[in-house]
């Protein structure tokens, strides 16, 4: 039987032994995901401050034990520690909330008010107050219905204790519908990937937030390593240390900033669910792979199943492919393994064939066409996968308008699969210091473009007229700037 990790401290314990009557704050802000044409969800947090701690503040003390020998393991980044038993504590005499961008969880109620930002006459819509669950990292999901399609509403996220009457906390937002298959409208979003606490660029914490914030995306798309479990200083060897990465990373200002005014999907890869290349089974230290996938649907209200399609108006549809829950290999590694699974990989190809939008993106943790490093066995573009990556190929390339987007790359390319002619577009990491993997400056005959060693992401647009419609794909810098673009 695995040992349990001890704590000295424990977000989700404190949540439920706080008094009832202790405030509730809104400190890692709110999240606007899956949103319709009629309903969108919003994510919100309980917290027992209002503001997250500074980031220069002192970290828990993490150690990983050998049960046989009960010697300490020294943990690297890009490992799972499986066979080891987590302990952590906290500095002598430092409180939680002192602990570096810490916002502890607090047991507390939240509610929505919401208008058509364009009625400011209109009386505000308002939801029932609505308990935070103190199993579930005190996260609540308020499901706001019978909304307008392809319309802009005013939001407000309230919050109180659980047996308060007056507000402790409120936060302002905007969230947008999405339009009817038939309406012929312009549409821009926004995708990106791979951010880790350590390296961020701003005082706010990234600046590509506030670059994409400028464009006014109607959506965009996280696919996956939003935090990094087995990166940095404090590794999540428990689930209490999983939780704590996410307060941290969406306490920081720009994300906040960012969250509560645009919509969002998210997808999972390996780092937010487990560590470098997890897959279903596996575990470090306290923390599971199913762990892991729960955690990452507490924190970001990821639907089940977690692949899905989105219809942006008539011109513009995604699909959001899932990357980790249905790899299984068919009798063991000497035979070709899955990535995307059966189930997922009919619905992909039944979809795709009853789509009539004009242009179709499809969304995937990881590359499907690359090139990637000769040493990864990860993805559609390794040797490992070579059988299902030439099916899915193949497949995606018999549709006429159809671009892949793919996250888990720490750099921009774009690149041409020389057999099936299906195009592929990296969006690179989310910041220059968290650019790297790729160490070629020429590019190989498959790449149309190639950008190492700076970070940045991708934005689409939808240019609607009354003869038709324009795609316009665009890589970015973190700054925004244009890197480079092309038109369909």
């Amino acid at each position: 039987m695995r040992l349990h990790a001890y704590f000295a401290f424990a977000a989700t314990l404190s949540a439920s032994l706080a008094p009832a009557q202790s405030p509730a704050y809104l400190a890692t802000g709110i999240k606007l995901v899956e949103p319709g044409a009629h309903e969108i969800t919003i994510w919100v947090r309980t917290t027992s401050v209002p503001h997250p701690a500074l980031i220069d503040g002192p970290l828990p003390l993490t150690r990983l034990i050998d049960p046989q020998t009960q010697q300490e393991i020294v943990p690297h980044d890009n490992h799972a520690y499986p066979d080891n038993r987590a302990q952590v504590s906290l500095p002598e005499g430092v409180r939680w909330e002192d602990i570096c961008g810490a916002a502890p969880a607090q047991a507390g109620e939240v509610r929505a008010r919401y208008r058509l930002a364009n009625d400011v006459q209109a009386a505000w819509i308002i939801t029932p107050w609505q308990a935070t669950d103190p199993s579930r990292d005190c996260t609540a999901l308020i499901r706001l219905k019978d909304l307008q399609p392809g319309s802009r509403y005013s939001l407000l996220v309230e919050s109180r204790g659980l047996e308060g009457t007056a507000v402790d906390a409120s936060l302002p937002g905007g969230f947008d519908t999405v339009p009817f298959p038939t309406a012929d409208v312009s549409v821009r979003f926004c995708i990106m990937t791979c951010e880790q606490f350590e390296d961020r660029d701003d005082d706010g914490g990234f600046k590509i937030y506030r670059s994409m914030l400028r464009l006014k995306p109607a959506f965009m798309v996280n696919t996956g390593d939003a935090v990094y479990y087995d990166h940095g200083p404090v590794k999540a060897i428990n689930r209490d240390l999983a939780r704590y990465k996410w307060a941290r990373m969406f306490g920081l200002a720009s994300l906040r900033d960012f969250y509560r005014q645009i919509d969002s999907y998210f997808l999972k890869d390996d780092h937010d669910t487990l560590a470098d290349d997890a897959e279903p089974g596996e575990s470090s230290g306290d923390l599971s792979f199913a762990d892991g996938q729960l955690i990452f649907r507490e924190q970001t209200g990821l639907p089940l199943p977690p692949y899905r399609t989105a219809r942006w108006g008539r011109h513009l549809q995604v699909w959001l492919m899932e990357g980790r829950d249905y790899r299984a290999e068919v009798g063991g590694r000497e035979q070709a393994p899955t990535i995307w699974g059966e189930a997922q990989i009919e619905w992909l190809e039944k979809s795709l064939q009853a789509s009539d939008a004009e242009y179709r993106v499809v969304i995937t943790p990881s590359p499907v066409v690359g090139p990637d490093q000769a040493r990864k066995a990860d993805n559609y573009a390794n040797d490992r996968f070579a059988v299902e990556g030439q099916r899915i190929r193949a497949m995606l390339a018999r549709h006429k308008n159809l671009v892949v987007v793919t996250g888990d790359r720490h750099w921009q390319y774009v690149s041409v699969d020389p057999a099936s002619g299906l195009e592929e577009w990296s969006v690179g990491a989310a910041s220059d210091a968290h650019a790297g993997g790729w160490n070629e400056t020429t590019p190989r005959p498959m790449h149309r473009f190639l950008r190492t060693g700076f970070g940045g992401f991708f934005s689409g647009e939808i240019v609607a007229s009354g003869a038709g419609a324009r795609l316009i794909l665009r890589l970015h810098d973190c700054d925004g700037k244009v890197v480079y673009e092309e038109t369909r």
